[in-house]
């Protein structure tokens, strides 16, 4: 051991300083919203859903107007030997079995009332037919 400083130190020991303990708590909270870019196979089809985002109306006597949407797809992948669900802000077509190339971020399930894990995804590459799905 060799003194430095009035303080003993070993070559061998890793000392933590308080800083250490904040950073690893930083990288443990960056984890769960880390940005996912992997290589999957999709484990379903995807579905496409309607979801109305905005109404526009014009009241005279009655309502005349309509509600806009937007389309958004939900699938799962086989990542690691675990299924994850993927969620994409857009129209996406998706075969089961199909190779696919994901950008997004994951997020921890049990955030969003979900068992397990979800990715939102920004950018969808399907390997096996050549289609890019992206919002950029």
């Amino acid at each position: 051991m060799q003194k430095k400083n009035e303080f003993e130190t070993n070559p061998e020991v890793i000392y933590l300083s308080e800083d250490s303990k904040t950073k690893s708590e930083e990288e443990k909270t960056k984890n769960e919203n880390e940005e996912f870019g992997v290589e999957a196979k999709a484990a379903v089809d995807s579905r496409t859903y309607e979801r109305p985002s905005f109404f526009i109306g014009v009241p005279i006597g009655i309502v005349f107007g309509g509600i806009g949407s937007k389309y958004e797809s939900v699938f799962s992948i086989e990542y690691e030997g675990k299924t994850v669900v993927v969620l994409y802000h857009g129209l996406c077509l998706i075969s089961a079995g199909d190779r696919l190339l994901i950008h997004g971020k994951w997020y921890k399930g049990k955030k969003l009332g979900i068992q397990g894990n979800v990715v939102i995804a920004d950018r969808i590459e399907d390997l096996s037919s050549g289609i890019v799905f992206s919002h950029k």
